[in-house]
């Protein structure tokens, strides 16, 4: 699950379709947009109806689910935490995701 809070999400649509290893093509074609209108979401410079983004985000084989939690610490955490990985370089994000899932497991075990 990805928090789009504060984030691009086109540029999460771009990232999702790169970890997938798809071209634009390819996503395009899967969620029958065409390939020029994808490019320009992927950009930022186009915001489509949520019918067009949930098209494209099942062709990732991901779905759209609206929480509110930015009241809660939690919520904080993941919104504050989506945000140093969106800015960050791939390498890095893979990074940082492995320490944390390296520290969650350590936490899990001490308090435990």
């Amino acid at each position: 699950m990805i928090n789009m809070q504060g984030t691009n999400i086109g540029e999460a649509i771009r990232l999702l379709r790169e970890s997938k290893g798809m071209t634009r093509a390819e996503l395009s074609e899967a969620a029958g947009v065409s390939e020029s209108h994808l490019k320009k979401i992927e950009a930022g410079g186009r915001q489509p109806g949520i019918h067009t983004y949930q098209k494209i985000v099942s062709a990732l084989g991901m779905e759209i689910v609206i929480r509110n939690e930015e009241d809660t610490v939690k919520g904080s955490c993941i919104a504050k935490a989506q945000e140093i990985l969106m800015n960050s370089t791939e390498t890095q994000a893979i990074f940082m995701t492995c320490v944390m899932e390296a520290m969650a497991k350590y936490i899990g075990t001490v308090i435990h």
